[in-house]
């Protein structure tokens, strides 16, 4: 039987006011359908529960803004793309009271949508174990000494962007999976399905290790080309990647509640269905996404001044690579942003050297090689390169903890206290940040971790408010002004960019009474070769300008 119909009809017979909606699955996020959700329940007051393993800001900040949902269960709810920050608008839904958050992390969201999916109460895990979360989650986590126990998620309904489908609803995802189906199988009345591509059952079954949900768990089949905008879709024979300045558009429209709502009118409300919102993006700039173009690539010139964030990043990536040679670190999984970046870096000197370390990211994407010109984590350009496309479940559940792997974790954090815990959830007064996402449990089970973060008095404090990630197996901490190593359970400044002074100004943006090394090093400036590499990954100065 034929379950395709158009999105608008699939969300008028499917969608309720007072549903739990989970939106996600594989990278490519489900943005036509939840776009669709806005326009028929913006002026109804639904009160829905919005569930998102992924998707940030870009997806969440116009569904909250709207007035959709009362109650938020995510994983991260900041910007991503090109780099990481607070949403002005997620912050002033939930800083208002309108809105509540329950903050789980990449893992063990998708562990609960699994556990729901097989039918299991709970799903036992490493994460979360000893942080802030655990004791804001209550009978939700349990924990037994160093494992905890998080409990099973299942969605009302679930709504998820797939490559192709056939009629029936056999469903193949974009790549890499992300949170795989186990949405789809975990919702309680099925997954409506969006995508690219409507195809036979004959192609279907010739790609039958590529499909992901089965068409018992689909409720509706709905063709919405361009349905993962301003994000992007890859499949089995093309795709787009992600539209930057659709993207850096959304954010600067979040800073005010003003724009905000004329931004929502005009890409949304003012569009019939999701056919109108394609055409109002128009040919050219979808074609250009199709294309993949690269940003041009320009030269630096020597005479250019050397910021902070470069002295931070590449004395990031020389750390990286000295872990990796010490220590014999075979997998990096990074963070996104100024540690992501010098983990790329690192990666491409080790390569130099005749050393390999695989790259990953949480989304999936395994020993990928970035490519120059776009500085996001998770471009997509950069996702035929890698020679393994994984899930969340099999990165971070699987290959971060793996003793073989030993993998080095690469944070950046919003804070760091003296023991090295990191805070990206909570302001001191208690305010929302972005959310964890993967950091948590990338410091639950990585081998080690290396993190990299601007300094200043209020985010290098005695101890934090909010304990996102516990601080045990971070070792070392690099910051525009040098290098902190962990000694006796607490952070020691061991280097700097410079003499005297540097120390000064490093004592004047910490929050506690900073310890310094007796042998205290002096690390060369960042040379012109390294500079011009990170302005080869980072042509915009999305993350190396100050």
């Amino acid at each position: 039987m034929s379950k395709v119909i158009p999105l608008a009809d699939a969300i008028r017979a499917f969608v309720r006011p007072g549903m739990s909606l989970y939106f996600g699955g594989a990278w490519a996020f489900p943005n036509a359908a939840l776009f669709e959700i806005i326009r028929q329940f913006a002026a109804r007051d639904p009160r829905f529960t919005l569930l998102l393993s992924t998707g940030g800001a870009t997806s969440a900040a116009p569904f909250l803004a709207a007035g959709l949902a009362q109650r938020v269960v995510a994983a991260f709810l900041g910007d991503g793309y090109p780099a990481p920050g607070p949403n002005p608008a997620i912050q002033r839904a939930i800083n208002s009271g309108r809105v509540t958050v329950e903050n789980w992390t990449m893992l063990t969201f998708t562990l609960r949508l699994l556990a729901a999916a097989l039918n299991l109460p709970f799903l036992p895990t490493r994460s979360i174990v000893g942080s802030s979360l655990e004791h804001e989650l209550g009978a939700q986590f349990r924990s037994l000494d160093d494992v905890g126990l998080v409990s099973a998620l299942a969605p009302d309904l679930t709504l998820t962007h797939g490559y192709a489908a056939d009629a029936e609803g056999n469903t193949i995802l974009a790549l890499p999976l992300g949170s795989n189906a186990f949405g789809a199988l975990a919702a309680r009345e099925g997954a409506i399905v969006t995508v690219e591509k409507i195809v036979s059952s004959d192609e279907i079954r010739a790609h039958a290790q590529m499909t992901r949900i089965p068409a018992h768990a689909v409720r509706a089949v709905c063709h919405a080309p361009f349905g993962a905008h301003p994000l992007g879709c890859l499949g089995f024979d093309g795709g787009y990647v992600e539209d930057r300045p659709f993207i850096l558009q959304a954010r600067a429209a979040s800073r005010a509640q003003e724009t905000q709502a004329e931004w929502i009118q005009h890409w949304i409300l003012d569009c019939r269905d999701h056919a109108a919102y394609v055409a109002q993006l128009g040919p050219e700039r979808l074609t250009a996404l199709e294309n993949f173009s690269p940003a041009p690539l320009p030269l630096l010139s020597p005479t250019e001044k050397i910021t902070d964030a470069e002295k931070m990043i590449l004395g990031a990536a020389r750390e990286i690579v000295r872990a990796v040679r010490e220590r014999g670190h075979g997998a990096i999984l990074c963070g996104l942003g100024a540690a992501h970046l010098a983990a790329w870096l690192a990666e491409s000197q080790l390569q130099n050297q005749g050393i390999t370390v695989t790259l990953l990211t949480e989304a999936g994407a395994t020993g990928f090689q970035p490519l120059p010109g776009d500085p996001f984590l998770f471009a997509l350009r950069n996702v035929p390169t890698a020679p393994m496309l994984a899930d969340t479940l099999t990165v971070l559940g699987m290959f971060v903890g793996s003793e073989r792997a030993r993998c080095l974790g690469v944070l950046g954090a919003a804070q760091v206290d003296r023991q090295g815990n990191l805070n990206t959830t909570r302001l001191p007064d208690g305010g929302f940040l972005m959310g964890s996402g993967g950091a948590n449990d990338v410091a639950s089970t990585a081998a080690e971790v290396i993190v990299v973060a601007r300094q200043a008095r209020q985010r290098f404090v005695e101890r934090v408010n909010y304990i996102t990630s516990l601080g045990a197996r971070v070792s070392t901490v690099i910051t525009q002004w040098g290098v902190y190593r962990k000694i006796n359970g607490e952070l020691i400044l061991a280097a700097v960019f410079g003499g005297e002074s540097t120390i000064q100004n490093a004592r004047d943006a910490c929050g506690w009474d900073l310890q310094v090394a007796r042998d205290i090093a002096v690390l060369p400036l960042p040379n012109h070769v390294e500079r011009q590499a990170l302005h080869r990954f980072d042509p915009h100065g999305d993350l190396w300008r100050d």
